[in-house]
């Protein structure tokens, strides 16, 4: 039975799976599951996840927790690795399929995970933005540029390799009451969006200092809070402009931006394009 057979007696078809780098070869799927728990047997090869979107999900079992998940987070399952996860809610993640080879970071990423009984976390905002980028390639079929996506998948592999290589050196991984603390931030960031996120306020949030909270985020999201902020803001206008009808300065207010002209400028900038041109592309 090949890797992906394993894992689909578990999960079922994937809503897109396919090579994105025929030479390693690397296989990857995609998948959006909605339930509450998930025993995953142990599969013989490594595997690394990464969640794209929805709640969080707890890893462990008998009470114990060995590894968190959330959006935009990542980690490495080593060979013959058992999971039994926990769900609040919907999931959004890929898998990628390491392939049986002992040379290069295959064999550098093996050397990580002599002797691990549970999920590494990678938290490292280059590996998640590539694998969404290499899901994103993947879904355009006979139109997906091959060659970039090689090297790409290269890319993604030697930064997992580095960060879990800095953390093995430190002696550290995100500890889970961190990880815990940053769920309950990101989730507040989502319900208050037109609010005034400051950082001191979300540094109250997950109930240590400003300073501690800057660290934290950074290391766990691989991006500054205001910039995330920003990106969960545009990211919120874009699927109101595509989604509704709401004047655009209705739209500039409910994502937190303090007039039309400010949703613009950042708009431009993220987009190269207005809000109003953005809507006018969507058909809307």
């Amino acid at each position: 039975m090949n890797p992906q057979q394993q894992v689909h007696e578990t999960l079922g078809l994937p809503l897109l799976g396919g090579l994105v780098c025929s030479e390693i070869p690397l296989y990857a799927e995609r998948y959006f599951l909605h339930t509450t728990d998930l025993s995953v047997p142990p599969v013989d090869f490594m595997a690394l996840l990464t969640q794209f979107g929805g709640s969080r999900a707890d890893e462990g079992a008998g009470g114990e927790l060995r590894s968190t998940s959330m959006p935009r987070l990542s980690m490495l399952l080593p060979a013959g690795c058992a999971t039994q996860w926990h769900y609040s809610g919907s999931i959004d993640f890929a898998v990628f399929y390491l392939p049986e080879r002992t040379d290069g970071v295959f064999r550098q990423l093996r050397e990580l995970c002599a002797g691990a009984q549970a999920p590494l976390p990678v938290s490292d905002g280059l590996v998640s933005a590539a694998a969404r980028q290499l899901m994103d390639e993947l879904s355009l079929g006979k139109g997906a540029d091959q060659g970039f996506m090689a090297r790409l998948a290269m890319v993604m592999l030697e930064q997992v390799y580095r960060a879990l290589r800095v953390d093995a050196s430190r002696g550290i991984y995100p500890p889970h009451i961190h990880l815990a603390r940053l769920h309950t931030v990101l989730v507040f960031i989502r319900e208050h969006l037109g609010q005034e996120l400051s950082i001191s306020t979300l540094a109250g949030q997950a109930g240590v200092s400003p300073a501690h909270f800057r660290r934290l985020f950074q290391r766990a999201m691989g991006m500054p809070p205001h910039r995330y902020v920003m990106n969960v803001r545009l990211e919120h206008a874009r699927d109101l402009l595509m989604q509704t009808d709401l004047p655009i300065l209705h739209v500039a207010l409910e994502c937190g931006f303090s007039s039309q002209s400010h949703l613009t400028a950042a708009f431009k900038v993220a987009h190269a394009s207005t809000p109003a041109e953005y809507r006018a592309l969507a058909g809307r």
